[in-house]
């Protein structure tokens, strides 16, 4: 199976996810799902979380098709033993920004990858490394006035201006940006379809 001749539906309203498979040559849909993020349960380590929340959203968006390959992701930033998310608001944002300051944090991501048509699902998850230089209040309050924080798992985008942070990173660059490519191309195998 060729993916590029493919029906794909994206199960996300993200820019990012968008570009990046843009970028990757797909021609697909978007279709967000409309599953609320779960609850993490006591014990479950942030990339069986993630893989869980992947799964809910393509399983969610897929019981509305009989064909297609549905694709869906969830990014979480991990400092310590906490999930940082996608802050309520600025002051949260901050917060964040404080503890993620001259620190390593791990970014990691489910992705799931849903055959409509054989009602298979394919799912796994990517963890990347992040280390941010020290932060001055006066950068953090500048970043939160550039809004830039809305919406960013952990409060930042590597892609925008967080990168003047950012001076070291290991593991895949776009797991961090929030689609994890290596993942996503190894489950498209797993699955027999052909990206390139």
């Amino acid at each position: 199976m060729r993916g590029g001749e493919s029906v794909w539906i994206l199960a996300s309203a993200s820019p990012r996810r968008k570009n990046i498979l843009k970028r990757l040559g797909l021609r697909f849909a978007v279709e967000p799902s409309r599953s609320p993020e779960p609850e993490r349960t006591a014990g479950e380590s942030p990339a069986r979380y993630v893989v869980r929340a992947a799964r809910r959203k393509a399983a969610d968006v897929a019981a509305r098709h009989s064909s297609g390959l549905i694709v869906s992701a969830d990014t979480i930033v991990v400092l310590g033993d906490r999930i940082l998310g996608k802050p309520a608001d600025r002051r949260e944002a901050e917060s964040m920004l404080r503890r993620l300051s001259g620190r390593w944090h791990e970014v990691v991501s489910g992705v799931c990858l849903f055959d409509c048509r054989r009602r298979t699902a394919w799912a796994g998850s990517s963890l990347s490394r992040v280390h941010f230089r020290r932060l001055t209040p006066q950068q953090i309050e500048r970043y939160l006035a550039s809004g830039e924080y809305r919406d960013k798992a952990g409060a930042y985008g590597i892609q925008g201006r967080a990168a003047l942070w950012i001076d070291r990173i290991e593991g895949c660059y776009f797991n961090i940006v929030g689609f994890p490519v290596a993942a996503f191309a190894r489950l498209c195998r797993r699955a027999g379809i052909k990206l390139i």
